[in-house]
């Protein structure tokens, strides 16, 4: 290698490596936020009949009010192939390589059809949203983390695009992104614990319930074949109480 080139090379390692330790360190810190979160990992035996079963491909779950936070939750943290399952009692998303995930019947929202996800955009309606509700444990502080986590989609938006807007190539603009994104996390994580303290010593101090027991969540998964998608919505929602089908573009992370 040309001995000019040893500089440049190393700067270019540098930054790769800064930047795959902060996507290392977002991704431990972003599980430490969300461990207040409750999953069913387990299919009960009294889920009731099983009345369909339909390959699908896994994208992600989100906070129903934070469309740019991905939850890392058991079951959920990664895409990938597997299976939607409908029974009476409830659903089952079972990620290959990964544990099953059970939504009782109760915690179901809706269901509905989505374009787009995160990083995942498909056709108008390609994807299916199952909206639920998830239980939230631990300290009041680690609920309200939960509950409140993750930046909102102008914030996040904001602080990337000011970071790029001052990159010099592709490279910096790529650490850039990590570290604007790892910064505003940060803020939006300590903003959350001392709002969480503050909440914590209201509660302690009145005879108030306790907060922030359950979130409202959205997974979305697509569906490999479109006959299979159609059964899915109209199976699911005739178990729920509403006969509605809502459909809502999604969310773009």
């Amino acid at each position: 290698m040309d001995p000019n080139q040893i500089g440049p090379a190393l700067i270019v390692l540098a930054i790769l490596v800064v930047i795959y330790l902060g996507m290392a360190w977002a991704w431990r810190a972003r599980k430490r936020r969300q461990a207040a979160f409750e999953v069913k990992t387990e299919t009960p035996v009294d889920a009731g009949e099983l009345l369909l079963e339909v390959p699908m491909l896994y994208v992600a779950t989100t906070p129903a009010n934070k469309p740019l936070e991905r939850l890392a939750l058991p079951g959920l943290a990664f895409r990938g192939r597997g299976t939607f399952i409908v029974w009476r009692r409830g659903i089952t998303i079972s990620v290959n390589g990964e544990p099953d995930v059970f939504v009782p019947l109760e915690q179901i929202r809706s269901i509905g059809t989505s374009t787009y996800a995160i990083d995942r955009v498909v056709e108008s309606g390609g994807l299916t949203r199952l909206d639920w509700t998830t239980s939230l444990a631990g300290s009041d502080a680690d609920r309200f983390r939960a509950a409140t986590v993750g930046a909102t989609r102008r914030e996040k938006k904001a602080a990337i695009a000011a970071a790029v807007s001052s990159a010099h190539d592709t490279t910096e603009a790529l650490a850039a992104v990590v570290s604007a994104s790892a910064e505003v996390e940060a803020e939006a994580q300590a903003a959350a614990e001392a709002a969480a303290q503050a909440e914590a010593k209201a509660a302690a101090a009145s005879s108030a319930p306790r907060p922030h027991l359950t979130a409202d969540i959205e997974s979305y998964v697509r569906i490999l074949d479109s006959t299979d998608a159609l059964r899915v919505l109209s199976t699911v929602q005739s178990l729920l109480p509403q006969h509605d089908l809502p459909s809502q573009e999604g969310h773009l992370a």
